[in-house]
């Protein structure tokens, strides 16, 4: 096993609200159930389980100076999360996300309050080029504007770069820096509207793979929930069906996604294997109700690997 390398993710960190119904959703109507309340944000979810499966991480996301900031904080300093590079604004307010589950524990409604990252410039990351540039690989994400994702992919042209597109009418915003991409994870509706190819389906995802590399990406994902997983390079298209789980909760499972194919990378492993690590990382995922399982780590990981044979 190859020694794990220094990650930086630049991503966002939020606090994540996500409402369980009892039964099937009623809209326009009060549906009796339960909350919960726990640290989230893509990068920062990304960052969490690539700290779980033994990397060296450095968090550079967005605080506000408003007590949720420093709840979230103080839950990365936790984990052992660097986050001393981040982005500090004064008098904002955190990033919040809003989650309504269906009654099968999938996401039904979400709202993303993320206005702090619509205060963002370049050149507020002009001072984080050093520390990235001391990072074997970059996570990139979509709550950063279009600027600041061509800004950081240009500053460090020779960094692998890997980039999760969040929500389709955010995955738009990386249409400038797919060609700097080492490997991109979409969904099949990010990947529709990323692509301008609205018409494709479940049964036609080589299409969309296809695109995105003919567009420079070198290795590309596209997650499609109970689907499996479609993925190629320049050498294989292949499609992945999901492992059997049982599902608690759904968000995050593609943030665990993420951290399952950079740890086979970092490990040596190709890309078939790669999409087997990130659909085994999903699984643990989503049997634990928050956003980041705690039973991520290497071991279980290589051990969830192992029972599929």
């Amino acid at each position: 096993m190859r020694i794990n390398p220094s990650i930086g993710v630049l991503g966002a960190s939020n606090l994540d609200i996500t409402g369980f119904p009892e039964q099937e959703l009623v809209f326009e109507d009060a549906n009796i159930g339960y909350t919960k309340t726990s640290p989230g944000g893509v990068g920062r979810n990304i960052a969490e389980n690539l700290i779980r499966l033994g990397f060296t991480v450095d968090l550079i996301s967005v605080f506000g100076d408003d007590p949720l900031s420093k709840h979230l904080i103080q839950s990365c300093e936790s984990l052992g999360l660097d986050t001393q590079h981040s982005v500090f604004l004064k008098e904002a307010s955190t990033a919040t996300f809003l989650a309504i589950m269906n009654a099968h524990n999938d996401l039904a409604l979400g709202i993303s309050a993320m206005a702090i990252y619509n205060e963002l410039h370049p050149r507020m990351f002009a001072s984080k080029i050093t520390q990235l540039q001391k990072s074997e690989l970059i996570v990139l994400e979509t709550n950063f504007s279009k600027k600041i994702l061509e800004y950081i992919t240009k500053a460090l042209p020779n960094k692998k770069f890997i980039l999760d597109t969040v929500s389709g009418k955010k995955a738009l915003r990386s249409a400038g820096i797919l060609s700097s991409l080492y490997i991109l994870k979409t969904n099949l509706l990010e990947a529709q509207m990323l692509s301008g190819l609205h018409d494709t389906t479940t049964k036609d995802t080589d299409q969309l793979v296809r695109y995105f590399l003919s567009q420079g990406v070198k290795n590309v994902f596209i997650t499609l929930g109970k689907n499996g997983v479609t993925y190629g390079n320049n050498q294989v298209i292949n499609h992945l069906p999901p492992i059997p789980s049982s599902i608690t909760n759904t968000i995050g499972a593609g943030d665990s996604f993420v951290s399952g194919i950079i740890y086979a990378e970092t490990q040596g492993m190709d890309i078939h294997q790669m999409a087997l690590y990130g659909m085994a990382s999903a699984s643990i995922n989503v049997q634990y109700n928050g956003a980041v399982s705690p039973e991520m780590t290497a071991k279980n990981l290589e051990q969830k690997i192992n029972n599929l044979d």
